[in-house]
């Protein structure tokens, strides 16, 4: 198999060995390969080392945190010592579908110089299939206002000129909208191609977690008060709403007062780093998200 040197794999990960087995094997099935692997274990995880120095993968190379950075944190750093300019970024439940994945994107990122992140389409075990679009030419693309970490293709350029993630332990409500919205405003692109297919081995039943519940709710909270001109801080208090009914909807009553309690502390810990964008920039990323 050849190695592609223009892309880079970039995985968190935190005590789900078996997990991160499926995926390694499944990346290195891919042809061309990556030119590297890159695992960021997180503070805590006293296994996920030994089990890789034991299997010894290709490509593969890894460091951990002595402070707990959530997937956000991990991805900063994993980043920064990224050595390509197009990064491949998986959960570690996630994986290609298609042997061709990063072939595939990195003819993207040559045909779409102002794309900054790159959607794959994110299949689920509990999920029904989008209808089949793989056969459309890679010239076809769709705007998109955000993304998931789990299934895209990032161009290392463009994530670093944005502040990058929070190192919050539960991110979600945050991550990926946070700096979507920073590479809107840098005038970068967040598009959606049909070609990119990623297996996310996941139902989602972490979400039940209170501590993830109440985590989403402050969260949202969080990226309004960071990223929102003051004059649509009322649609952030509306979206925390949103987000509490959407939870007492689904039956997850447990973490929805303790996120509302969680709010004032997030913020004030997190005061530094407001740095809202332009009216026009969350106004476009509304409407493209409208589109989806």
């Amino acid at each position: 198999m050849l190695n592609s040197p223009t892309i880079s794999v970039i995985i968190p990960t935190y005590k789900r060995i078996d997990k991160l087995e499926t995926c390694l094997q499944e990346i290195l099935a891919c042809d061309p390969l990556p030119s590297e692997i890159i695992i960021h274990i997180d503070a805590g995880d006293s296994e996920t080392e030994s089990f890789l120095t034991a299997k010894s993968y290709p490509l593969v190379r890894w460091f951990s945190s002595a402070i707990t950075q959530g997937p956000g944190g991990g991805r900063n750093k994993l980043i920064k010592q990224a050595k390509s300019p197009i990064l491949a970024s998986f959960d570690d439940d996630s994986w290609p579908l298609d042997k061709n994945y990063f072939a595939t994107a990195i003819e993207l990122f040559s045909l779409y110089p102002q794309a900054s992140v790159i959607l794959a389409q994110e299949i689920r075990p509990s999920v029904s299939p989008q209808p089949d679009k793989s056969n459309i030419d890679n010239s076809y693309v769709e705007e998109a206002n955000c993304f998931q970490n789990c299934a895209c293709v990032i161009r290392r350029e463009a994530f670093l000129q944005t502040r990058g993630y929070l190192p919050l332990r539960y991110a979600y409500g945050m991550e990926e909208a946070d700096v979507a919205l920073q590479l809107l405003e840098l005038d970068w692109q967040i598009l959606e191609s049909f070609n990119l297919r990623v297996f996310h081995d996941t139902a989602l039943e972490h979400h039940n977690n209170p501590s993830v519940n109440a985590a989403h709710i402050a969260n949202t909270a969080l990226l309004a008060y960071l990223r929102y001109p003051i004059t649509y801080w009322p649609l952030g208090i509306l979206q925390v709403f949103n987000r509490m009914r959407y939870a007492a909807s689904v039956g997850r009553w447990n973490g929805i007062s303790r996120g509302l309690w969680e709010i004032p502390g997030l913020l004030s810990r997190y005061r530094d780093q407001r740095d809202p964008v332009k009216v026009q920039t969350l106004e476009l990323s509304r409407k493209l998200a409208s589109k989806s």
